[in-house]
C-alpha cells in the first residue's frame, strides 16, 4: 500500500508539471460583461460528491472555491433516488420526476422477459427536461457532459453535448450539429472519460488512471469556458464525473488527505475546485449558482459483492460450478496486464485481434447469468449490486415463482437478510425497501423488486474470487446523501435546510429565477433556501402541466452498445 501511495503521488506530481500545457490548449476567451449578464443560472454537477469529504477539506483550506460558496450561500445534503444510481438521479434532477414516472433506473440491466442485457439512454426517458420549461419562459440553455442526455436535443438558441450514456462523440451527441466539429476542432482531446480507462483499470494502474482524470478535468473545463464565452446562454449546466470514479476507486486513500493533506482522491477534488473557480469567473452577481451531486459516496462495506453468494448459500439462487477455468483465465489475464509494459500489451492485443477480445468480454458478461440454474432459482442478483429480483412467472423468461407467492417470498427474503451478520457479529443489512415503496408511476414495474441498504458499520471482507478475477473492484460505494450548495440573489447565507431530494431541484431552480414552477412534478420548491424577503416578494406560481415532448428515441447499433458496455465496464458499472 505504501508503494502504491508513493507511485500515485509521483504520477500526480508529473501531471501538475504538465498542467500548464493542458490549460493552454483548452483555454477559452476570457469572460466579458455580455457573458456575465446573460447567465442567470449556473449548475455545476460533481457526480457522487459528498459533504463527508468537502466539509473537512474545505475547512482545511484545500477547496477554497467550494468553501467560499458554502460561506456565502447555503449548503445541505441532497437525497438521491432510492437506488442511488446516476442514471435515475440525474434524470430526476433534470425532470423533477421520480424514476417510476420518467422510467430511467440504471445505465444497463437485464430485461425481465428476454434475459438479455439492455442499455438505457436519455432518449428512453419520459418527461420534459428543465430546458423545455426554461424555453417556455424565453430562456436559452446549454448542457455539457450531463448524463442521460443522449441523443442531444437543444432548445432554440442553446446547445447540448451529451454525457456518458452516449456511445461515442458521434453526430447524435451534439446539438446543434455544427457544434461537433467546432468543439473537437478546438479541443480534440475532449472526452466523457479517459479513452483507455478500461485497460488501465484491468491492469490495476490506478496512478495512470488518476493522472488521466486530472488531465481530462482541465480539458473539460476549458471546453466549458469556450462554450460559455462563444455561445452564451441564460442557463448553463455541466457535470464532472471524475469525482464518482475517484470515490469508487480511490476511497481507500481518502484518509491520507485528512492526515497529511495529500491523497489522489483529494487531488481530484482540488482539480474540481479549481474548475469551479474558473466557471464562477463567467458568472455575474445576479447569477443563481448551484453545485450539486446525484448521490454521495463512502467506504464500501463489501456486502454487495457477497449478496449473490448469500442468495446461493440460503437456497434462493442455484448456479452451476463450471466457472473455475474461466476465473483462472481472467485472473491470469489481469495479472499479465499489470506486469506487462503498455507496448507489449498492445502487441498481445493486436495478435489476439479486437474481434476475439470483444467475444471474450461478451462471454464474461453473460457467463454469470448463464451459470444460473433458473429452474431451481427463486431470487437472483449479480455481485456488486444492491438489488434482488424475483424469478417471477409470467414476467421473467424462466420464471418459477407464482404471482400469488410474490409478497410472501419478498417478506421471507427481508426476514432472512435481517439476520445476516459479518464475522464480528454485526448486522450486514440496515433495511430493505420494496419497489412499490420506493417509486410511484407507470414505470415502477421496470424497477428491481427489492433494494438493500447496508449497515455502514459492517465489513463483509474481500470480494469473492469471481469478483477479484475482474482485476479491480471498488473501495468506495454510493450513499443516499449527495450535496447541494447554492448562492445567489434571494438565497439565504449559511441557511440550515431540511434535507431536500433530487426531485426538488427543477422547481427550486425555476422559482429562484423568478419563473413559473412546472405543474405535475414530484419535487417541491426548497423554500427554506430563500430569504424571507425573497419569499414575500416572489410568490410560487404553478404553470399548467404541458404535454410531454418526445425525448428523442434513437436505437443503438450493436457496435454502439459495445462502446457503452466497455465504457461502463471501465468505470466499474459492469
Amino acid at each position: 500500500m505504501a508503494h502504491n501511495r508513493t507511485h500515485l503521488k509521483s504520477q500526480i506530481s508529473d501531471f501538475k508539471s504538465q498542467s500548464r500545457s493542458f490549460k493552454f490548449r483548452c483555454s477559452a476567451p476570457m469572460p466579458d460583461s455580455r457573458t456575465a449578464a446573460i447567465m442567470k443560472i449556473l449548475i455545476i454537477g460533481l457526480d457522487a460528491a459528498t459533504m463527508d469529504l468537502i466539509g473537512p477539506w474545505a475547512a482545511a483550506g484545500h477547496l477554497p472555491a467550494l468553501a467560499a460558496l458554502m460561506r456565502e450561500g447555503a449548503a445541505t445534503p441532497l437525497l438521491s433516488t432510492p437506488n442511488m444510481h446516476s442514471a435515475s438521479a440525474w434524470t430526476s434532477i433534470l425532470t423533477g420526476l421520480n424514476p417510476g414516472r420518467h422510467g430511467m433506473f440504471v445505465f444497463s440491466d437485464r430485461d425481465f422477459a428476454t434475459g438479455k442485457q439492455v442499455f438505457f439512454k436519455g432518449g428512453d426517458r419520459t418527461g420534459d427536461l428543465i430546458s423545455t420549461h426554461l424555453a417556455a419562459s424565453g430562456l436559452t440553455s446549454g448542457f455539457v457532459n450531463v448524463p442521460m442526455t443522449y441523443p442531444a436535443q437543444a432548445q432554440p438558441g442553446g446547445f447540448v453535448i451529451s454525457g456518458l450514456d452516449a456511445p461515442s462523440l458521434n453526430e447524435h451527441a451534439f446539438s446543434p450539429a455544427d457544434l461537433r466539429s467546432e468543439l473537437l476542432g478546438m479541443s480534440p482531446e475532449y472526452r466523457f472519460a479517459p479513452g483507455n480507462l478500461g485497460d488501465l483499470m484491468r491492469a490495476g494502474r490506478l496512478d495512470e488512471a488518476t493522472a488521466e482524470w486530472l488531465k481530462l478535468i482541465e480539458i473539460q473545463t476549458g471546453a466549458a469556458e469556450y462554450l460559455i464565452a462563444t455561445r452564451p446562454t441564460d442557463f448553463f449546466m455541466m457535470v464532472f464525473t471524475a469525482s464518482d470514479w475517484g470515490g469508487h476507486n480511490l476511497w481507500k486513500f481518502a484518509d491520507d488527505g485528512n492526515v497529511n493533506g495529500s491523497s489522489p482522491l483529494l487531488e481530484i477534488y482540488r482539480a474540481l475546485d479549481r474548475a469551479i473557480e474558473r466557471l464562477l469567473n463567467h458568472a455575474g452577481s445576479e447569477t443563481q449558482i448551484y453545485v450539486i451531486s446525484d448521490h454521495g459516496m463512502g467506504a464500501h462495506t463489501g456486502a454487495s459483492y457477497h449478496l449473490a453468494e448469500w442468495l446461493e448459500e440460503n437456497g434462493y439462487m442455484v448456479r452451476s460450478r463450471q466457472t473455475g477455468t474461466r476465473n483462472s483465465m481472467m485472473t491470469a489475464a489481469s495479472l499479465a496486464a499489470k506486469l506487462l509494459p503498455v507496448s507489449v500489451r498492445e502487441r498481445v492485443k493486436a495478435g489476439l485481434g479486437e474481434a476475439r477480445i470483444e467475444r471474450l468480454r461478451a462471454a464474461e458478461k453473460d457467463s454469470f447469468y448463464s451459470s444460473i440454474d433458473w429452474e431451481h432459482t427463486v431470487a437472483y442478483t449479480e455481485p456488486g449490486r444492491h438489488v434482488i429480483n424475483i424469478n417471477l412467472e409470467g414476467r421473467n423468461a424462466a420464471g418459477t415463482v407464482p404471482s400469488g407467492d410474490y409478497d410472501k417470498l419478498c417478506g421471507k427474503l427481508c426476514d432472512d437478510l435481517s439476520r445476516w451478520k459479518d464475522s464480528r457479529g454485526i448486522k450486514v443489512v440496515d433495511r430493505i425497501v420494496r419497489r412499490d415503496e420506493a417509486y410511484s408511476g407507470p414505470f415502477t414495474e421496470r424497477a428491481s423488486d427489492l433494494y438493500v441498504y447496508w449497515n455502514l458499520e459492517a465489513r463483509a471482507g474481500e470480494p469473492p474470487s469471481e469478483v477479484r478475477a475482474r482485476g479491480f473492484w471498488w473501495s468506495g460505494d454510493h450513499r443516499p446523501e449527495g450535496i447541494l450548495i447554492c448562492k445567489g440573489p434571494g438565497i439565504q447565507r449559511t441557511a440550515k435546510l431540511p434535507t431536500p431530494k433530487v426531485y426538488d431541484l427543477v422547481p427550486t431552480i425555476m422559482y429562484g429565477a423568478g419563473l413559473p414552477v412546472p405543474g405535475g412534478l414530484d419535487g417541491k420548491v426548497i423554500q427554506d433556501a430563500f430569504t424571507k424577503e425573497f419569499r414575500e416578494s416572489q410568490a410560487i406560481r404553478i404553470a399548467s402541466a404541458s404535454a410531454r415532448q418526445d425525448a428523442g428515441k434513437l436505437d443503438l447499433s450493436a457496435d454502439e452498445e459495445k462502446m457503452i458496455e466497455e465504457k461502463l465496464r471501465g468505470l466499474g458499472y459492469l
